[in-house]
């Protein structure tokens, strides 16, 4: 699956997902800047005797393993950290993230957001909202993009600026402000 269908992958690299539904509804008309990727992961390493790619990523029971294969390559999306010497440290932040192998799933983030939301619509703040307007402090758990941005954050070379929830628009902004760029499909 991975080299007929990819360029050439590396640790590192973050992974999207298009998203589906009430959440990708929720994201299209309420958080901008706007995407339909919803889902997000790191790359690890590549399995040349499968023509696989190891993913690390968080799921609802936590951040787990898997692999590329698990999603179609017609849903994703892929991009780079915009690095001088992105190959190498790639694979710090891919191994970065297995230091938060047992981490859960953080399902208080989303109600955190859920009352961020309110708290905006009360204090008279109309949708489309930035995620910087959202309240956001780090902890153990992680939720999808959180754990993708973390990988990076963790080794000293955030794709999220310090104090932003990690959502998918923040990486929007990131590849509209060049700090990831977008590899497949090719732009």
């Amino acid at each position: 699956m991975g080299t007929e269908v990819f360029p050439k992958l590396y640790p590192g690299d973050i992974a999207a997902t298009r998203g589906s539904g009430l959440q990708l509804w929720l994201n299209q008309k309420c958080v901008t800047p706007k995407t339909d990727r919803l889902h997000f992961f790191v790359m690890g390493d590549y399995l040349p005797w499968d023509d696989d790619y190891v993913i690390l990523e968080s799921i609802s029971k936590g951040i787990t393993v898997g692999r590329l294969s698990f999603y179609r390559p017609e849903d994703l999306e892929i991009y780079r950290v915009n690095i001088e010497n992105w190959k190498e440290l790639g694979k710090k932040a891919a191994a970065e993230l297995t230091k938060h192998g047992r981490a859960h799933y953080d399902h208080l983030l989303v109600a955190k957001l859920a009352l961020g939301v309110l708290l905006l619509l009360l204090r008279g703040k109309k949708p489309p909202w930035e995620p910087m307007q959202f309240p956001y402090g780090r902890d153990a758990k992680f939720i999808c993009s959180e754990a993708a941005a973390e990988a990076w954050r963790g080794i000293g070379h955030p794709v999220i600026p310090k104090g932003v929830v990690p959502l998918a628009s923040t990486f929007v902004q990131a590849l509209q402000e060049g700090r990831i760029r977008k590899i497949f499909p090719k732009p």
